[in-house]
């Protein structure tokens, strides 16, 4: 009779620590809510930037990673001849903040008011990036989405 008082006790009291814990929010490990907070579209939107602002097709941006601090970086080769050039990016609301990633480069992300502005916006499908130079000149163009 003790010892059937005594495991429904326990029982009764793991079943309880049970509850509480279940009902409990667990933090998410640092990584995983970083990772949440990038965009799952952002390799095609550092592709389309690439290709908008260097008057190259789409087709020929090769994405090479996207980085835990939500960085995409990307490259492609100049058909003419063959040479090898590099961007990354990042988003910030619907602004498209990039930089050069090559040897020779400057190495800056593009947010002075000297630098063009490139928003972005989905619908459906489409993935529509406008660029707009400080005096209001620019190009908008829209992607088939990934």
């Amino acid at each position: 009779m003790k010892k059937t008082l005594i495991l429904i006790i326990a029982t009764v009291g793991y079943l309880s620590w049970l509850q509480l814990f279940a009902s409990q929010t667990l933090p998410v490990p640092r990584a995983q809510a970083e990772s949440r907070l990038i965009n799952p579209h952002l390799g095609t939107i550092c592709k389309a930037t690439a290709a908008i602002s260097f008057g190259r097709n789409f087709r020929i941006m090769q994405l090479d990673k996207v980085d835990e601090q939500g960085v995409a970086w990307v490259h492609y080769l100049r058909p003419s001849d063959h040479s090898r050039w590099a961007i990354r990016c990042r988003l910030q609301e619907d602004r498209v903040i990039w930089m050069a990633d090559n040897p020779d480069s400057d190495a800056r992300w593009r947010i002075g008011p000297d630098d063009e502005k490139i928003t972005w916006r989905i619908s459906e499908d489409n993935l529509t990036l406008r660029l707009v130079y400080p005096d209001g000149s620019g190009d908008e163009q829209t992607f088939q989405l990934e």
